[in-house]
């Protein structure tokens, strides 16, 4: 039988989640291990677009800007205009003070990855992890490696193997599957639509509790609806189609459809158990009014990093056989942290998704064209993570 080796923290998943608390907790001179089932770099679907709050975060924990990633081709586009429309007439356009960015999102993990590895985290892709023994806090990988740490992370996803080890009630959600999005995504090129966009455009009324998104994209757009699955009457597919008939994009049935599941409003009131902390979309941590994810699931990591790094400044030490003092005192840590900082802009921005799919389709989405203009750039600040979803407030 081989031989258990023993890390300081293990973390399930290499993506934007996995590879900032890599990064974090290696740099500070922890031994990590990210395991993660893909080979990098990898197809990733997503609308691949950060904000001003990602930005702010890349600059605070990589060192990195959004020139430099520009310079990297990694940020491939960039526009500080918007437009909010439905089936028929726009509600709302305009220009914010903060610009919206564009990913590689291959590109992207990728780098952020290397950069985990380059601060001293071992790497293993290619090679899932199969089974979570929470007892012993030890992962067996597909291949039957076996490894053991003082904590583990999951940062997998939506349909996280070291979450599903558990019982879903047991983080404080009974209805983890009933607020998932259904997500389907088309790569056109840009010529292949009549008016030529260079800025992000939201359309609602095409389908209920969820949206359709045009995005330039370097010469493509990024073409995608999602939709909350339980309160649509017809299939969120069936409403892509007719959001891509009414697009008007030349060849959209020849393009290739990827469709996937994302959180839209289902995170977790506790996601730590005994030494296990869970961040990203396996914590149900996206926006659920937007769908953004790649903001949370960093914000969650560089949450969930502090929180074990707090266990080390207090003098207790890190080790693989990490106490329930250590454990309790870093699960504390997180959760305040969360309460803190993420779980109120969930909760609030999930009032004003129930406000928009609840009432104002009723009246073609009048009600939102008026606060729109009447709140001016103050929806978008929230957006970009200037001001709380909570009243507008400024931070």
């Amino acid at each position: 039988m081989s031989r258990t080796a023993e890390y300081d923290v293990i973390i399930a998943g290499g993506g934007p989640a996995g590879a900032t608390a890599g990064y974090m907790l290696g740099t500070a001179g922890l031994t990590v291990l990210i395991i993660d089932k893909s080979v990098f770099p990898r197809e990733k679907l997503c609308g691949g677009l950060i904000t001003h709050k990602t930005v702010r975060l890349l600059e605070r924990v990589f060192g990195e800007s959004a020139l430099s990633l520009k310079n990297k081709g990694i940020i491939i586009h960039e526009s500080d205009g918007y437009e909010v429309r439905t089936r028929s007439s726009a509600i709302v356009r305009g220009k914010g003070a903060s610009p919206f960015f564009f990913l590689d999102r291959s590109g992207y993990d990728h780098y952020l990855l290397e950069k985990a590895r380059m601060a001293g985290a071992d790497v293993i892709a290619g090679d899932g992890i199969r089974y979570l023994d929470v007892l012993k806090s030890e992962v067996t990988t597909v291949s039957g490696r076996r490894f053991s740490a003082g904590f583990i992370i999951g940062a997998d996803g939506v349909n996280s193997r070291i979450r599903r080890s558990f019982a879903t009630d047991l983080f404080g959600r009974h209805d983890w599957s009933g607020s998932l999005a259904a997500a389907f995504e088309i790569f056109p090129e840009r010529n292949a639509v009549k008016k030529q966009l260079d800025h992000p455009v939201l359309y609602y009324g095409f389908v209920d509790w969820g949206y359709g998104w045009v995005f330039p994209v370097g010469d493509r757009l990024r073409v995608g609806m999602c939709a909350l699955k339980k309160k649509n009457r017809k299939k969120v597919i069936t409403a892509f189609r007719d959001f891509l008939s009414v697009m008007d994009i030349k060849g959209a049935h020849e393009e290739k459809m990827r469709g996937y599941v994302l959180p839209y409003g289902c995170f977790l009131p506790s996601p730590v158990f005994r030494n296990v902390l869970l961040v990203g979309d396996a914590a149900g941590f996206a926006d659920p009014l937007l769908g953004e994810g790649i903001f949370y699931a960093q914000r969650s990591a560089e949450l969930a990093s502090q929180a074990i790094l707090g266990a080390k400044q207090e003098n207790m030490g890190i080790s693989q056989r990490a106490t329930d003092d250590i454990q309790k005192l870093t699960a504390a840590h997180y959760m305040r942290s969360l309460q803190k900082d993420i779980m109120p802009e969930l909760v609030y921005a999930g009032k004003i998704q129930d406000t928009i799919f609840s009432c104002l389709k009723r009246f073609d989405y009048l009600p939102l064209r008026i606060l729109m203009n009447m709140f001016g750039d103050m929806p978008i600040e929230a957006v970009h993570g200037i001001r709380s979803y909570r009243w507008m407030r400024k931070k």
